[in-house]
């Protein structure tokens, strides 16, 4: 990665000058695509875009980076601005749709198309003070009739010049998706079945997604992905990648496709604890096929020799396999695999709730009140940890707050992280 010289912008609002840098080249190993045109890129020296709406670090206003006229690209050892350019938040976004902080409609579109992929990302309406879902289906609809308008504008043949060929499916699949969200199925298959032949690997995952009334954005599985098995060369990675794709999409078939991608993915060469962990769980809980899991949780367990992995991940595996005999009836191989469980991690309350049960089918019921007992024990000793841990990390946010004020440290840049809810449940 090269860090190349900053662009200089200065705000049209406040007149204040602030940076952007630039990247010369950068290494890009993976990337994920989305039914919403996003795309997530990760890899070694991979750095974050500033989009073309941007935010000023003085004022906090928004403007687009595409409009200001003296913008400037100086020396990187000469430069005097340190102030960096910052990219809006949800709550910008929301807030320039509701002050109507835009001129022209085409500015809207590009607002609103920001605020449409930041939702996407995970907002839930507890986030946004309840009211994520409504900001939601009312942002879709206001942008698919604005989507809707720049397609007009692409099919005038005076714009010949101003958009390529592509842009118009691009807008058209715009225009399914938002449809989908919006809960209209028909017209979103309808629309996607209007593309070209070249589109086929794409209509098959709409077809799949309207089929299970689905309106979330879902990742996609790539065209290259679609056609593994046409591929010169085929490596364990790739199918891999798909099975976690497939079932990520809803229907029976898409899980027995995962499935076939794991299989694949292991005469390639793929093992591991993991894996074989993964497969067995789809096995049991997706498939309803305890011989299969029981077969890939124990060669997860063979190994877990080779794999470093946490006590409480070896005895998860343990549990499970005991759940599959569970299913089998075959109740002294699922209380060895519980008894081995809780010897490898005791702190985890469902470990007891399942011996319980299965003392229970074995006609014990002293030693499974026992367990109860010993859950119910276990979840409040767990809960009031957790708790312990929470009240910590407060105290110590707030301590650090201040004394990052003081010192004039970004808060946002400290990473800290909260305590994970692990072995806290309802029984």
């Amino acid at each position: 990665m090269d860090i190349g010289n900053p662009t200089i912008y200065k705000c049209p609002s406040c007149g204040k000058k602030m940076q952007m840098t630039n990247w010369t080249s950068y290494t890009v190993s993976s990337s994920k695509s989305y039914s919403d045109g996003y795309i997530k890129e990760s890899g070694i020296c991979c750095p974050g875009f500033t989009p073309d709406l941007a935010k000023c670090p003085h004022c906090k206003k928004l403007f687009f980076r595409h409009k200001v006229k003296d913008a400037q690209t100086v020396n990187f050892y000469t430069n005097k601005v340190k102030k960096d350019i910052e990219d809006p938040v949800i709550n910008d976004l929301i807030k320039a749709v509701k002050n109507k902080e835009f001129k022209k409609w085409q500015d809207e579109k590009a607002i609103r198309e920001d605020l449409w992929r930041g939702l996407n990302r995970g907002y839930e309406d507890s986030d946004l003070g309840g009211s994520a879902s409504k900001i939601r289906h009312d942002n879709c609809s206001a942008l698919l009739k604005l989507t809707k308008k720049t397609l007009k504008e692409i099919q005038l043949e005076k714009n010949n010049k101003k958009y390529k060929t592509e842009d118009r499916d691009d807008c058209l699949l715009m225009i399914a998706e938002l449809n989908r969200n919006l809960g209209n199925f028909e017209k979103c298959m309808e629309i996607i079945n209007t593309l070209g032949g070249k589109w086929s690997w794409l209509k098959k995952q709409f077809a799949w997604e309207c089929k299970a009334k689905n309106i979330l954005t879902f990742e996609l599985i790539t065209k290259s992905e679609m056609n593994l098995e046409k591929a010169e060369e085929q490596y364990s990675d790739d199918y891999y990648k798909r099975a976690k794709k497939f079932l990520n999409i809803s229907g029976h078939k898409n899980i027995k496709k995962a499935v076939a991608d794991y299989k694949r993915a292991e005469e390639l060469g793929m093992r591991g604890t993991a894996f074989y962990h993964e497969r067995g769980d789809i096995y049991l809980d997706k498939l309803n096929d305890p011989d299969s899991a029981i077969a890939d949780f124990t060669k997860a367990l063979k190994q877990k020799d080779k794999d470093e992995w946490s006590k409480s991940y070896i005895s998860d595996i343990y549990r499970q396999r005991s759940n599959a005999y569970c299913k089998k009836s075959n109740l002294k191989k699922a209380f060895a695999d519980i008894q081995t469980a809780i010897e490898e991690d005791g702190n985890y309350e469902k470990l007891y709730t399942a011996r319980a049960i299965i003392y229970e089918a074995m006609g014990k019921t002293k030693e499974a009140e026992n367990d109860k007992r010993k859950a119910e024990e276990v979840y409040r000793q767990n809960l009031e940890l957790l708790n312990k841990q929470q009240e910590e990390w407060k105290a110590f946010k707030k301590k650090h707050t201040k004394t990052s004020a003081k010192k004039g440290i970004v808060d946002k840049k400290l990473i800290i992280k909260k305590p994970k809810k692990r072995g806290i449940s309802e029984l």
